[in-house]
């Protein structure tokens, strides 16, 4: 009797674990960009793409159920988000394939392009990306440099969104 092995390959319950890290500048206020980085329910709207709903689950802990992802296969996840005392937006993972991920943005006053003094507003984004599962597999494929062009991109519409008002 012959035998037939298939191998398959194994995927690690935590295998991408990459830092992310991009600077730019916007011509939008540093206020403007808060709220519209803070308003979650707007996500949607934002990302009409993206992310399909932003549900809150608990005021206190800022604990927020969300519906996203990227080419049509989309995820549940919920995250909590707070702004710490020195002016960091900080979005967390607590759950699904992303479970561990951080996402810290810090925003300064600088020059607007019309050379405002404080009408702009530089941006440090730092993603700690941690995925589990296929999720992490399919993220192997993604260079640094797309996933830095995907957090410009995001950034870009939130400043787009924080322009309107």
């Amino acid at each position: 009797m012959i035998a037939l092995t298939v191998l398959v390959p194994s995927i690690p319950v935590s295998y991408a674990d990459r830092v992310i890290d991009v600077q730019t500048v916007a011509d939008v206020n540093r206020q403007s960009l808060i709220v519209a980085i803070s308003d979650l329910q707007d996500y949607p709207q934002i990302f009409p793409d993206n992310v399909k709903y932003v549900r809150m689950i608990d005021n206190k802990t800022n604990l927020v159920d969300m519906n996203a992802g990227v080419n049509g296969i989309y995820f549940d996840t919920q995250a909590t988000y707070q702004q710490t005392p020195d002016g960091k937006y900080v979005i967390q993972v607590v759950s699904g394939d992303l479970k561990g991920t951080t996402m810290t943005t810090e925003l300064n006053k600088t020059w607007g392009f019309d050379g405002k003094a404080g009408m702009g507003t530089k941006a440090d984004i730092s993603l700690d990306l941690k995925a589990s599962g296929f999720l992490a597999w399919m993220l192997n494929f993604v260079p640094d440099n797309s996933l830095a062009g995907a957090l410009q991109g995001g950034f870009g519409r939130f400043v787009d969104y924080a322009q309107k008002d």
